[in-house]
């Protein structure tokens, strides 16, 4: 999420979210569009929604997103670390076949 603005005196924070991301992945090029579907959600500081506002679709490319390098913090430790885009598709594909192999039943071939 990106904070777009906060306000401590009314215990406000208003950030831009993409609640819903399409890939078309195309598993021969290993590239594809995608799609961030943002809105502008404005919440309290309990957490409650006070507004949400649809802001638009932004695309990407799956090649363009690889190539690059993000910034993240660690939920358990707040460290700021710096990961490589590649470990988005590895991420992606684990969870996958993670999903795929919890729902197929057992003897049945598993997603490589």
């Amino acid at each position: 999420m990106a904070l777009l603005s906060e306000n401590t005196s009314f215990g406000t924070r208003v950030e831009a979210i993409a609640p819903r991301i399409v890939i078309d992945w195309n598993p021969y090029t290993n590239d594809g569009p995608v799609t961030f579907h943002y809105e502008k959600l404005t919440s309290q500081a309990d957490g409650t929604v006070l507004e949400r506002t649809f802001l638009g679709v932004l695309p990407a490319q799956i090649s363009n997103l690889l190539a690059s390098t993000y910034t993240i913090i660690d939920p358990t430790t707040e460290e700021e670390l710096v990961e490589p885009g590649w470990k988005l598709m590895a991420m992606i594909k684990a969870a996958t076949d993670a999903v795929y192999a919890a729902a197929t039943p057992k003897g049945t071939p598993q997603a490589s």
